[in-house]
């Protein structure tokens, strides 16, 4: 475990952490951090002596997390607090930067008393690991807060129930809850609920990013009512009788018997008789087509669901875990996707990863295409990319 501590340097307080043997520094995370690419992280100071080093963080002028939360919280400033802690999150997570190297215990987040913004620090070490997990960090805010008295602090609760949905709780349901405590009528902006484990999605997902379940046409606000869409909640249209003469004037309109071309071949079409027409098969239209790997071993399918996806043997921080091969280490290797290109990425791995049996460097991106070998340690995987897909 890397040490951390407030030590003084030139008369200024500054939290620093040594490194352990072995680890080494991610240079272009700290590069982004220094020029401010990824909002809410304190700067970094780097001190290389022979094979270890040390990182600095200015921290005079601020207060810890713990003592800012000793402060009683209206359900404003409640709110401010985890707009702050979230728009962090998201910066971080657009970057791809790792979020388990954020330190999480409220000692070592710091807040600015002046403009109560709240600063994050990140640990540029590759394969460094926060002890404290973003949903024990997120749940114990409410430990250690006291809020205004004579509030109702009913909204509390809601907020603990989005925390203790899963054991992944979605960023969208905490964004919306946020969204609440501000007074922001949610029923403006529709969302969708999953059938099968009920996330809520944003409007316009088709297949939910949770389970994989279909979910199109399964809006949850509609008329700023929450829950799932009932087309018999519609107030019915009030439809005039139509005159006996005018029944005589209608124009009966019969389809020609060529009407189903321009329909791809095998495609059957239901519902002629009773005035609509129902193509089976649609559906598929709008389902995601993902590159995925085959685990050689034993020929699994693993979707690579993700802009991110992290392999490796720790099932709390990875996308797939290998959980029968300890040659793989903890967080392995990232596959990263940027505009329909493919990468792989080794994370300082004790065993390195391989691609097309060559050795690939520590922390940089190799190019990956439909077909290519990978093998992390003596793991072996192949990467296939939806063909359809290539080039678009």
């Amino acid at each position: 475990m890397n040490k951390i501590k407030i030590a003084k340097k030139m008369g200024v307080n500054h939290l620093m952490i040594k490194s352990l043997k072995g680890q080494q520094l991610n240079e272009h995370e700290i590069y982004s951090i220094n020029n401010n690419e990824v909002k809410g992280l304190l700067r970094v100071e780097v001190f290389q002596k022979n094979n270890s080093f040390k990182l600095f963080y200015n921290v005079s002028g601020f207060t810890t997390f713990r003592q800012y939360l000793r402060t009683p919280l209206t359900k404003e400033t409640f709110a401010n607090t985890l707009q702050n802690i979230l728009d962090c999150l998201l910066a971080v997570k657009k970057a791809f930067f790792h979020q388990e190297n954020m330190l999480m215990d409220f000692n070592h987040v710091l807040v600015n008393p002046a403009t109560q913004k709240i600063y994050f620090v990140y640990v540029p070490i590759q394969g460094f690991e926060s002890e404290v997990s973003l949903r024990d960090f997120l749940l114990n805010i409410i430990q250690y807060c006291s809020f205004a008295p004579g509030e109702d602090t009913s909204y509390v609760k809601d907020y603990i129930t989005i925390l203790n949905s899963g054991i992944n709780f979605s960023e969208f349901d905490l964004e919306e809850y946020i969204k609440g405590l501000f007074g922001r009528n949610n029923s403006e902006k529709s969302y969708k609920e999953c059938p099968n484990c009920h996330t809520k999605l944003p409007k316009g997902t088709s297949y939910c990013t949770q389970c994989g379940t279909k979910v199109s046409g399964n809006t949850g606000t509609m008329g700023g009512k929450k829950g799932t869409y009932n087309p018999f909640d519609e107030p019915e249209e009030e439809i005039p009788p139509i005159d006996d003469k005018e029944k005589e004037k209608e124009e009966v309109i019969t389809p020609p018997k060529d009407s189903t071309q321009g329909l791809s071949d095998g495609t059957t079409v239901l519902g002629e008789d009773s005035g609509g027409t129902t193509v089976l098969g649609s559906e598929e239209l709008d389902k995601p087509n993902f590159p995925y790997l085959i685990r050689e071993k034993n020929d699994e399918k693993i979707m690579v669901d993700k802009p991110s996806f992290r392999i490796g043997k720790e099932k709390k921080y990875c996308d797939y875990f290998v959980f029968d091969n300890n040659a793989v280490s903890r967080s392995h290797a990232d596959i990263i996707t940027k505009e329909h290109r493919y990468y792989i990425i080794d994370l300082n791995s004790t065993n390195k990863t391989y691609v097309d049996g060559r050795a690939i460097a520590v922390e940089k991106e190799v190019e990956i295409f439909n077909g290519t070998k990978l093998r992390l340690a003596n793991e072996d995987f192949v990467f296939y990319i939806d063909e359809e897909k290539v080039g678009e």
